[in-house]
């Protein structure tokens, strides 16, 4: 089985590793993604947004939320 943290809000995809927007209101997977939510929120780069604490990159090793099972369901823990 396949184990994963986290799924991406926009894509819907599973993940271990992404974008925490604000107190894990938002989970973005793509940096591309991220940007786009920054400049939706009103600023100008990741890096911005990063700085005023309202977003961060960060990698989820033992918080598993999602498993993918051996006929490719995806189980929510």
């Amino acid at each position: 089985m396949r184990k994963f943290a986290r799924q991406c809000d926009l894509t819907n995809e599973l993940m271990n590793e992404g974008w925490v927007i604000g107190d894990g209101d938002i989970y973005i997977k793509y940096e591309d993604d991220a940007l786009k939510i920054a400049i939706e929120m009103g600023y100008e780069s990741i890096e911005e947004a990063y700085e005023d604490d309202a977003m961060y990159w960060t990698e989820w090793e033992d918080d598993f939320q999602y498993v993918i099972d051996e006929q490719n369901n995806i189980i929510e823990l």
